[in-house]
């Protein structure tokens, strides 16, 4: 006869916290058929099966439930980060986030969901203030990690870390966008992903002898006066001075006569 294990039982921050998720669950299934807008807390409440009251101890709006799942999609992906920091080879680990990412989105429903909280942070200053600083503490993340990198020698040390991080970040969820639009993002596609990562990236850009754009050409100067080597005629006398010397030499001659 088979002994059927009872299941420990939870403690009730186990419980409060598994309702939590069951209700962002819930509301993420009711925000994908219908929308922020178009669902109300009573939708999220019937799928969810508990009562006003319940779901209110949790979440007090629409938007502090938003504003969870945004909290919880960057948790996540910083996780997901933080299991790649000390790699050795940074380019392949940036190939693997950038596979985790397209199929933590794979679903067209789940990347539009994350494209809609995105766009609702922009309305909501309460949802925005938590994306702005679940984004601030992403990219400063990716950041730290290209610097260990390029203190190991493995990537340009040239990069801007900061910079290069927030161009990564903006690719990837590029990615995410258009994958709800072609359902499945090409294997095509990703391998020239991971190649432009290991071009831009790649330690065979340190110590490299970087080629210097050709200089501009110099304004073509106007050709030189020519050079003449005979003196300049002398300028001609002004009239009034012609005639006071011509007078002057008539009354010389007729003194002599």
């Amino acid at each position: 006869m088979a002994i059927r294990k009872s299941k420990t039982p939870q403690s009730p921050t186990q419980r409060a916290d598994q309702k939590r998720v069951d209700i962002l669950k819930s509301a993420g299934k009711c925000f994908r058929k219908n929308g922020f807008h178009q669902t109300s807390m009573q939708e999220i409440c019937t799928e969810v099966g508990l009562g006003p009251g319940a779901v209110y101890r949790y979440f007090t709006s629409k938007d502090a439930i938003i504003a969870a799942m945004a909290e919880d999609e960057r948790r996540q992906a910083r996780t997901m980060l933080s299991e790649f920091h000390d790699t050795d080879d940074l380019p392949q680990a940036l190939s693997a986030i950038t596979r985790a990412f397209a199929q933590r989105y794979a679903a067209v429903s789940d990347a539009g969901l994350m494209t809609e909280i995105y766009a609702e942070g922009l309305r909501s200053k309460r949802v925005g203030a938590v994306i702005k600083k679940a984004e601030t503490e992403w990219v400063d993340g990716l950041a730290d990690m290209l610097r260990t990198a390029q203190e190991r020698g493995q990537i340009d040390t040239a990069l801007d870390a900061q910079q290069a991080a927030l161009l990564l970040t903006a690719m990837w969820d590029g990615i995410v966008i258009r994958q709800a639009y072609t359902q499945e993002v090409p294997e095509g596609m990703l391998a020239l992903f991971d190649d432009m990562l290991k071009r831009w990236l790649s330690t065979a850009a340190v110590g490299s002898k970087r080629v210097k754009p050709a200089p501009a050409p110099a304004p073509k100067k106007a050709p030189a006066a020519p050079q003449f080597d005979f003196a300049p005629e002398p300028e001609a006398e002004p009239e009034a001075d012609k005639t006071a010397a011509q007078a002057e030499t008539d009354l010389r001659q007729m003194s002599l006569i």
